[in-house]
């Protein structure tokens, strides 16, 4: 039945981003919200800021090694979505962004596509169907901003279908790594959940091996022998089970090392 309900999900909602906007074009967009179609709001999402400590997580396993990475002092931050309304086809969406400097949004569509914008008003396509997207503060260095007010999550279901995907469950998003590059790092993005040694956490396969995630944060990966790797993550609760959700688990991503000569 899960995996019926992605097969589903997916195929019912898929959008592709476009190009940015000009300035003018983006404070005519923030005083004036697209007034279009069709648009359902968000329901109340939380999300649960992992423990600012100063320990240093790192496992092993097979000789590939996780080291946690200690993100800036971003608490302040804060991204809103100022777009009210949307339609099938082109869309603009409208940020404001506070309480961080040197930023980047990183928009992530169906828990699939990945982009990441410099700037605060982005065009995205959303065709007939649901349309699930979660954009997300970054640091200068990439990593995700873990606050409660770092990010949105909305659900635009156009065409007058059923919506599919419920606010209200816990929510695992596959952010870092992505296809290419030469230093890798898991990340990824929790809602409606925290993660403990107790508790739920986020089951980790990088090629043949396992590493079990109890604490929020991003992490280096070191160690891998050849080019062609596979990272799955997965949310599960205290009895090693899979939890309900449409993103919950990330299947097999492709990781492909960069070599640097």
């Amino acid at each position: 039945m899960k995996v019926t309900y992605l097969i589903i999900l997916i195929s019912c909602f898929f959008f592709s981003c476009g190009n940015d906007i000009s300035n003018s074009e983006k404070e005519n967009l923030k005083n004036d919200p697209l007034k279009t179609e069709v648009a359902i709001p968000t329901g109340g999402i939380k999300i649960i800021e992992p423990i600012v400590d100063e320990e240093v997580v790192v496992l092993e396993k097979n000789g590939i090694t996780l080291t946690e990475i200690k993100g800036q002092n971003n608490s302040e931050a804060t991204i809103q979505l100022n777009t009210k309304q949307f339609k099938e086809g082109e869309n603009y969406l409208s940020f404001s962004v506070s309480g961080v400097q040197n930023y980047f949004i990183s928009y992530l569509a169906n828990n699939y596509s990945l982009s990441q914008f410099k700037t605060d008003v982005f065009e995205v396509e959303f065709l007939y169907g649901n349309n699930v997207f979660l954009a997300f503060l970054t640091d200068k260095n990439g990593i995700s901003i873990k606050t409660n007010k770092g990010s949105v999550l909305r659900n635009a279901v156009l065409g007058g279908v059923e919506s599919l995907f419920d606010m209200k469950q816990p929510h695992l998003f596959y952010y870092l790594p992505q296809a290419e590059t030469n230093e890798p790092i898991l990340d990824f993005y929790l809602v409606n959940t925290a993660i403990s040694k107790n508790g739920n956490k986020v089951k980790v396969m990088i090629n043949e091996s396992e590493f079990m995630i109890n604490k929020w944060a991003a992490y280096k990966i070191d160690g891998l022998k050849k080019e062609n790797n596979s990272v799955r993550i997965q949310l599960i609760d205290e009895n090693g089970d899979l939890i309900d959700g449409p993103f919950n688990d990330s299947g097999e991503r492709v990781l492909y090392l960069v070599r640097v000569l």
